[in-house]
């Protein structure tokens, strides 16, 4: 089940709190906060998103077309990442078009999180089984966004 859009603000104040606490260990294996300037405005911004490690210096996230956020990296940008307790340094690059990327991606967020279909766009009734069509759509609605954490 997804939770209803108009709660998501005080959801992601409360992850970010979680996430920079000492009890960060509840969800920082899979959840992390980027903090990034908006590349229109300047501001400093932030978001909590699920992520999956790719070896030790890389994690990957997907996020719907429809958000805000990833656009700013359509060029790579430095960004910080609370990631498992720790701020570090990264550089991220969305790549709203890779489709074999975002297919790989999704897969493994499907395989560890199934409870994630509905945020990329899937439902499937219990016992079944999602389609073919389902997973090209997610894919196609979804974007792959990369951080390479830079060791410092």
């Amino acid at each position: 089940m997804r939770i209803p859009e108009p709660f998501f603000p005080l959801i992601n104040r409360v992850m970010r709190l979680l996430l920079n606490s000492p009890l960060h260990g509840l969800t920082s294996g899979s959840l992390m906060v980027v903090y990034f300037t908006g590349r229109k405005t300047g501001r400093r911004r932030w978001t909590p998103v699920r992520y999956l490690r790719e070896g030790d210096t890389r994690v990957v996230c997907l996020t719907g077309r429809e958000t805000g956020w990833w656009p700013n990296f359509l060029e790579p940008q430095d960004v910080e990442l609370q990631l498992a307790g720790r701020r570090v340094a990264a550089r991220a690059h969305a790549r709203p078009d890779d489709t074999a990327g975002k297919s790989s991606v999704l897969r493994e967020t499907l395989d560890r999180f199934p409870a994630d279909a509905p945020y990329h766009g899937i439902v499937v009734k219990r016992g079944q089984r999602i389609t073919p069509r389902q997973f090209e759509e997610a894919v196609a609605r979804d974007v792959v966004v990369s951080f390479d954490v830079i060791k410092g």
